[in-house]
């Protein structure tokens, strides 16, 4: 099974929700669509669902057009934000509903039951379900057709954190030991770091990356996919000489030929404290926030506004101290 998404646009009156976009999912892939409210995710998902129809562009399955094709013939399980189930139907009504009559035994029951945590609630109602439950129960309705692909969209943002944590780490479990393809739209970062084998991150209706978790992590091509995905480190960077960067901090050696001025990106755990003055930044420890296992320095200078904020294990430096940061140069990204 492979799913395509080819030059798909998308606008409401004279909004554009949606801007050429184009994506790939591979047999027992999961893709998350990530990005903040509003950047256009779950409009995609409509229209791959065939709930919406595009503008302009396309979506293939197994190389077909099916880009006219009514939600019922794609064959696609969904999970929605609201669920969805039905209040007088049972957990088996609800489970059995989007199935022929002749498909509904006993055994397809207690394997879809056995399989999402459901087993003795058959003849429930969803008034009488936890949310976790409840949630249980869209998933096996979504999984009784067999889907060629399974979409989640924002499935657990109705839940407890930590109902949340514990659930989401069985289904997607779950989903790996069934190896179904699935589509999963969020906007926290921890479900997409947890089960996506591939991250598309949006914004403005447009694609800003896609890759693995780690390289989106790790390197991010813009300010706003490295804010999206937990903190960074951002210093504004001239050039100095070949090979050397000027910051506000300190010089850093960093290949670079950009002619203007720019930024460094970094994440925080990727910057160490040292004694070593050569080619490390250098400021003074402003403020020292206890956190746990952490402490939260903020780090600055008289010379400019900017500061730098770490999170470090147990530090031995105080507020007022001068302190050396050791930046690996291969950890560097560069943004203009």
């Amino acid at each position: 099974m492979k799913l395509s998404v080819e030059h798909i646009s998308k606008s409401f009156e004279k909004t554009q929700v949606l801007k050429d976009i184009s994506l790939e999912v591979k047999k027992g892939e999961i893709l998350s669509l990530t990005g903040e409210s509003g950047c256009g995710k779950s409009t995609l998902l409509r229209i791959i669902s065939g709930l919406e129809a595009p503008d302009d562009g396309s979506i293939l399955l197994n190389g077909q057009n099916i880009t006219s094709w009514k939600p019922e013939k794609r064959k696609f399980g969904f999970v929605f934000q609201n669920l969805s189930l039905f209040p007088h139907l049972s957990v088996k009504g609800n489970i059995f509903y989007a199935i022929k009559k002749k498909d509904q035994t006993a055994e397809k029951l207690n394997h879809l039951v056995e399989m999402t945590g459901l087993k003795g609630l058959e003849n429930r109602y969803p008034h009488e379900l936890s949310g976790g439950q409840q949630q249980r129960v869209a998933l096996a309705r979504a999984l009784a057709i067999n889907p060629e692909l399974l979409i989640l969209d924002e499935p657990f943002s109705s839940l407890d954190e930590l109902l949340k944590a514990k659930l989401r780490e069985e289904i997607f479990d779950l989903l790996r030991s069934l190896h179904i393809t699935t589509i999963l739209v969020s906007h926290q970062a921890s479900d997409a770091f947890l089960i996506a084998d591939k991250l598309v991150v949006m914004k403005d209706g447009a694609i800003q990356q896609s890759g693995t978790p780690s390289e989106v992590y790790q390197k991010p091509i813009s300010p706003y996919v490295s804010d999206f995905f937990g903190a960074s480190v951002i210093i504004n960077a001239k050039n100095k000489d070949e090979n050397i960067v000027e910051t506000s901090f300190g010089s850093l050696k960093i290949a670079n030929n950009r002619a203007d001025d720019f930024q460094l990106f970094v994440r925080p755990e990727n910057i160490q404290i040292t004694t070593s003055r050569d080619f490390n930044l250098s400021g003074k420890v402003l403020k020292k926030e206890f956190k746990g296992p952490h402490d939260v320095l903020k780090i600055g200078n008289n010379s400019t506004s900017e500061f730098i904020s770490l999170e470090t294990e147990r530090c031995p430096h105080e507020v007022g101290e001068t302190i050396y940061l050791k930046v690996p140069e291969k950890e560097v990204q560069i943004f203009k």
